[in-house]
């Protein structure tokens, strides 16, 4: 199991990178593969987010101009907020065995990526990929700010949920000061 800076290392380490959420995306997947990626592309790597099929309107906002349909040769996969390989889409499945990192937050997480940080006492995968750009010396501006502010939100239902932590409250405040629309994507979203 690989800590924040152990991960923040790894990623500096490579230039090219391809990241894939889960089936039925919810707020937390999406909103962290999107500040993974533009937090990546800060530091003047190329990344891409795999496009979902299965992504709704309702979160589409925060992938648009961020995805490919496939990866490009000898890019490096990431999943976020990914628990399981059953729960990825039928369309990543012949990408599965070229993941190499996996981001995630949940207890009941099985291990299928040769590399893993796994935080089952955080609320969402979206605190974590705040931690992991902060090692990386990550500024944030207001789009990485709003999808930091999206997976946290809806994986604890609007800090309602018992998953909630101060961490989780920390982590909205911070995007909220690099200019995350709270207002709005709490109506939006809620």
């Amino acid at each position: 199991m690989m800590t924040k800076a152990d991960v923040a290392a790894w990623l500096s380490e490579r230039n090219d990178f391809c990241i894939l959420t889960h089936r039925k995306p919810d707020g937390d997947t999406v909103g962290s593969a999107a500040a993974l990626c533009l937090g990546l592309r800060k530091l003047g790597k190329r990344a891409w987010i795999l496009a979902n099929p299965e992504l709704t309107p309702r979160l589409a906002f925060l992938h648009a101009g961020l995805t490919v349909d496939a990866p490009g040769e000898g890019d490096t996969l990431v999943c976020v907020d990914v628990a399981a390989p059953g729960l990825l889409p039928k369309a990543f499945e012949p990408y599965r065995e070229q993941i190499e990192l996996r981001l995630d937050h949940h207890g009941t997480a099985v291990s299928f990526t040769p590399n893993e940080l796994v935080e089952p006492l955080t609320a969402a995968c979206a605190e974590i990929v705040y931690e992991i750009l902060a090692e990386l010396g990550v500024e944030l501006d207001r789009e990485i700010a709003q999808a930091l502010y999206v997976g946290t939100s809806t994986d604890t239902g609007c800090f309602r949920f018992a998953n909630t932590t101060p961490h989780s409250f920390m982590t909205a405040a911070i995007c909220a000061q690099a200019g995350a629309d709270i207002f709005k994507l709490n109506q939006q979203l809620f």
